[in-house]
């Protein structure tokens, strides 16, 4: 068995034990509860689970689905998230270096691409566990993008820094059969080269991208400060008398709010900071790259990149939240989307990014149509359909078909 064989295995191994962290992250993290103490047990008789029935999809086999101890039922939702992980980690590590769909990641000189996969994977394992929550309750627990934009905002700028994405001085590299010996002027692979053969291994911004997302995040941080010192308002906090006989688990009622647009306006007060600092910072950044000549060192830009990408992603979404809102008189999509879209964006940058909003609402005309069709067999109604899903499932068609999407958008 080849090296690359045994790893592409081992990655799928481990993909399905992280899935069975995140039945745990799926069933605590709502209510609440830590993810760490105490031990997995049978929320039944509440006996420990011993090792061997932890065994990720396997366990659940063996025991038939059932409690060892007191035969509760055991969800088939366990080994249905912790095979669909598997798969998942497997198939984009087999597609990034065993397929010619992403070969930035297997090209000759290119470095060690195995920090960028990591973050791809956390990505993963974030919209997994986001997927399975959004969709039963209706709420994406603002903690898991926060997890997955953390480990991007750190790991990317440093597997840049510490040399493990080769500069273009150290490497000829050749994309899609094109010879990039573009160089930038400090002797980094010339963004924009890069950008036009759609093959980044990792989100990169300008002397101008750079500023404007150091400047939007310095601005983002000035109102969550100026949020908990209470000067500025939080939205839809306010309690609301629910309708007379209405049933407090309908999660429809996320759409009863009496003011909607009064409240988003407290969000348009809080986004005026990030946004004039995403244009003091554009413009210094284009005053101190010589109007957008010089590019930022290589980790600076990497740094940039999350950055933008973060801020590009929450503020589409963001946008369409509020515009939705005002214009419906309704809440539009929700707060948990927001966090979403800016982890990936944080993860793959903003032009991928773009893809994944405008791929997303495909994937919601195709389920609205077959949740309708379910709905009218049952005669139930259906009102209320959770975005983050279809986010997350656009967003791994991008992460594993990209370079041919934008060679249809840009032959």
């Amino acid at each position: 068995m080849s090296i690359a064989l045994f790893t592409l295995i081992l990655v799928t191994v481990w993909g399905a034990c992280v899935g069975s962290f995140l039945n745990v992250v799926i069933y605590r993290v709502p209510e609440g509860m830590s993810v760490v103490s105490p031990p997995s047990r049978c929320p039944g008789c509440e006996k420990k689970l011993a090792i061997y029935d932890n065994v990720p999809v396997l366990g659940w086999l063996w025991l038939r689905g059932r409690c060892r101890y007191c035969k509760m039922k055991i969800s088939v939702q366990y080994p249905l998230v912790e095979a669909a992980t598997a798969l998942l980690f497997g198939g984009v590590t087999y597609a990034y270096y065993f397929t010619g769909l992403r070969e930035v990641f297997t090209l000759p000189g290119i470095g060690d691409t195995w920090a960028v996969l990591a973050v791809h994977l956390v990505l993963i394992a974030m919209m997994v566990g986001a997927t399975m929550i959004d969709a039963k309750l209706y709420i994406i627990p603002l903690s898991l993008p926060w997890v997955a934009t953390a480990v991007a905002a750190v790991v990317l700028p440093v597997s840049v820094a510490v040399g493990w994405t080769v500069t273009a001085s150290q490497a000829s590299v050749v994309t899609t059969g094109q010879l990039l010996d573009d160089y930038a002027a400090n002797g980094y692979f010339s963004l924009l080269g890069v950008w036009l053969t759609f093959d980044t291994l990792l989100p990169f911004a300008d002397g101008v991208g750079t500023g404007a997302a150091l400047g939007g995040t310095l601005g983002l941080v000035l109102s969550i400060v100026l949020l908990r010192l209470k000067v500025l308002k939080l939205s839809f906090a306010d309690e609301i008398p629910l309708p007379e006989g209405a049933d407090p688990d309908d999660p429809n009622l996320i759409l009863a709010h009496p003011h909607p647009r009064r409240e988003v306006m407290k969000e348009v007060v809080f986004l005026i900071a990030p946004t004039l600092g995403i244009l003091i910072g554009g413009y210094a950044g284009y005053r101190l790259s010589g109007g957008g000549a010089a590019m930022p060192s290589p980790w600076l830009s990497a740094v940039g990149g999350v950055l933008l990408g973060y801020l590009f992603g929450g503020g589409i979404v963001w946008a369409t939240r509020i515009l939705g809102t005002l214009g419906f008189g309704k809440e539009a999509m929700g707060l948990g989307d927001v966090h979403l879209l800016a982890a990936i964006g944080a993860v793959i940058g903003w032009r991928d990014t773009t893809l994944v909003f405008f791929i997303a609402p495909f994937f919601g005309i195709v389920a609205a149509v077959l949740m309708a069709g379910i709905a009218a067999l049952v005669k139930g109604k259906v009102r209320v359909i959770p975005y983050g899903p279809y986010l997350c499932g656009a967003a791994v068609v991008v992460m594993l078909w990209r370079t041919p999407i934008w060679g249809v958008i840009f032959p």
